[in-house]
C-alpha cells in the first residue's frame, strides 16, 4: 500500500535556500513571493499536509500568513512559527520532529522554501524512486557539482526513533549519524540525482535572485507562447506569473506585464509598454512607451503611444486616446477620441465625444477633486480647460481656447475667452520710441 506523504517546507529564519534572510521568502519575483513558489510545487504533489517551519516574530509569521493565503491549494497547510531558528535542514527536521510523529508511517519530504525553480515532479520523482527502492532515507542531488540540495524523503516509522540522542546542531554530520544507524539497522538509504539542476537552484543572494528570476521568466513566456501568444524577442518581454495573454496576441520587444493583468487574445502590445495589474480586452493595440495601472481597455481600444493611465480608469470599446494623454478616474466612452496633449482625471466621457489637443480638465482646487461630465457626441476644441464641477451637454461644441466653468447645454456652442484686440503698427512704434529714447542717453 502506498505511503501518504507530509511536507516539511523550511522557511525559517536562516536559509531561503541555505543561508539568506527570512524576508527574503517575500520578496516579489515575477510578481509573487520567493516562497509562494516552493509552497506551489509541494502542494502540487497532493500530500497529506504541508506544514510550513517559519522563523520567529510577527513580520514573518505575518509574511507567511498573506504567502500561504495567495496559493491556491486544497492541501492543508500549517504554519509552524517560531520554530525555525536553526539552519540547515537536519536542525530543522529535530526542531519539527515532535510535530511530524504525529503522522506515523508517512514519507516526510523536507524541502527548503528558497528553491523557486522547484516542480512537482522533481517531487514525484524523488519519492517514486524513495518508494521503488524501499529506502529509509533518500537524498535528492542537483546534478553535476550542485551537490545535495537540502531536499530528502524519510519513512518517518524507520528514522524517527533513530533520531533520539542526535544533536541537531551537528547538521550534515546529523545526516551521516542518522543514515549509519539506519545501515545498522538494516535500513536502506538511497541517492537520487535529478537530471535537471535547474529545478534545484537556490536563491541564496541577489546574484541567484537574478538568475532565478530570469529562467522563471523563460519558463512563463515559453507557455505562453506554446498557447499561441508571439512574443518578437523572448529574452526581453517581462510578463508575471499570474498574468496572461490571450492567442494570436503579439507582444513587441521590452514590453513588461505585471501582477494579475489580463490582455485579450489578437492584440498588439509595442515596445517598451508597461502594464500593471489591468485588464485589456481582444483586439486591442498598445503603441509604445504607454504606462498603464489598474486600469480596462475594452475590446478594439487603441492607446498611445507616450500615454499615462493611471487607477480606475477604462477606455470603451472602439475609443483612442493618443500622444501624452494621461488619464485618472476616467471613463472615456466607446468611440470618443482624444489623440494629443491632453489631461482628463475624474471624469465620465460619453460615446463619439472628440477631445481637442490641449484639453485639460481643471479637477483640483488645491482641496478637493470635482468630477467633468462629457455628453455624447460632444466637441471639445483645442486648449480648453473645463473648470470642474461641470458638465458639456450632448452635441455640445466648445470652442478652441475657451475656459468652462459653467455648464455648457445639450447642442450649445459654448465660447469663453477673451475678445481679440489688434493696435495697428504697435510694434514699428514701440521699436522707434526705444531707439528715440536710446540716443538721448549719456554714455
Amino acid at each position: 500500500m502506498k505511503r501518504k506523504a507530509v511536507v516539511l517546507l523550511l522557511g525559517g529564519e536562516e536559509g531561503a535556500g541555505f543561508g539568506a534572510a527570512a524576508g527574503a521568502f517575500f520578496q516579489p519575483l515575477l510578481g509573487r513571493p520567493l516562497g509562494a513558489y516552493a509552497l506551489e510545487a509541494v502542494c502540487g504533489i497532493d500530500p497529506e499536509a504541508v506544514l510550513v517551519l517559519a522563523g520567529a516574530g510577527p513580520a514573518v509569521r505575518d509574511g507567511w500568513e498573506s504567502l500561504i493565503k495567495g496559493v491556491e491549494t486544497k492541501t492543508p497547510v500549517f504554519l509552524l512559527a517560531g520554530e525555525g531558528r536553526r539552519a540547515g535542514v537536519f536542525p530543522a527536521l529535530v526542531t519539527a520532529r515532535a510535530i511530524l510523529e504525529k503522522y506515523p508511517d508517512r514519507d516526510i519530504l523536507a524541502v527548503p522554501a528558497g528553491l523557486p525553480l522547484l516542480r512537482s515532479q522533481t517531487l514525484k520523482a524523488l519519492l517514486r524512486v524513495h518508494a521503488s527502492k524501499d529506502c529509509a532515507l533518500t537524498f535528492l542531488g542537483g546534478g553535476g557539482e550542485a551537490g545535495l540540495t537540502g531536499i530528502l524523503a524519510l519513512r518517518s516509522a524507520d528514522a524517527f526513533p533513530l533520531l533520539r540522542g542526535i544533536s541537531p546542531s551537528r547538521g550534515a554530520a546529523g545526516f551521516e549519524a542518522l543514515a549509519l544507524r539506519l545501515t545498522k539497522a538494516g535500513k536502506k538509504v538511497g541517492f537520487y540525482e535529478y537530471p535537471d539542476p535547474e529545478d534545484v537552484l537556490a536563491v541564496e543572494n541577489g546574484e541567484d535572485f537574478g538568475l532565478a528570476a530570469g529562467l522563471l521568466r523563460g519558463r512563463k513566456n515559453r507557455s505562453l507562447a506554446r498557447k499561441g501568444v508571439i512574443f518578437l524577442d523572448p529574452a526581453s518581454a517581462w510578463v508575471d506569473w499570474e498574468a496572461e495573454v490571450g492567442p494570436r496576441t503579439v507582444v513587441y520587444p521590452s514590453v513588461v506585464i505585471e501582477g494579475p493583468s489580463r490582455v485579450g487574445a489578437d492584440s498588439r502590445i509595442y515596445p517598451h509598454v508597461h502594464i500593471m495589474n489591468s485588464q485589456l480586452g481582444a483586439k486591442v493595440k498598445v503603441l509604445s512607451s504607454t504606462v498603464m495601472e489598474d486600469c480596462v481597455l475594452e475590446d478594439d481600444a487603441q492607446v498611445g503611444p507616450f500615454s499615462r493611465f493611471r487607477p480606475k480608469t477604462r477606455i470603451c470599446a472602439g475609443a483612442k486616446v493618443g500622444n501624452f494623454v494621461e488619464m485618472k478616474n476616467t471613463v472615456f466612452g466607446p468611440r470618443s477620441k482624444a489623440q494629443h496633449l491632453s489631461y482628463l482625471g475624474d471624469s465620465q466621457v460619453e460615446e463619439d465625444v472628440n477631445v481637442g489637443a490641449g484639453t485639460i480638465t481643471c479637477n483640483y482646487d488645491g482641496v478637493a477633486k470635482y468630477p467633468t461630465h462629457i455628453g455624447a457626441g460632444a466637441f471639445i476644441g483645442s486648449g480648453t480647460e473645463l473648470v470642474a464641477p461641470v458638465k458639456v451637454g450632448r452635441g455640445a461644441y466648445v470652442a478652441a481656447g475657451s475656459t468652462i466653468t459653467k455648464d455648457v447645454s445639450a447642442g450649445a456652442l459654448a465660447v469663453a475667452r477673451a475678445r481679440q484686440v489688434e493696435k495697428p503698427g504697435w510694434v514699428l512704434e514701440r521699436v522707434r520710441q526705444r531707439k528715440k529714447a536710446g540716443r538721448g542717453r549719456k554714455p
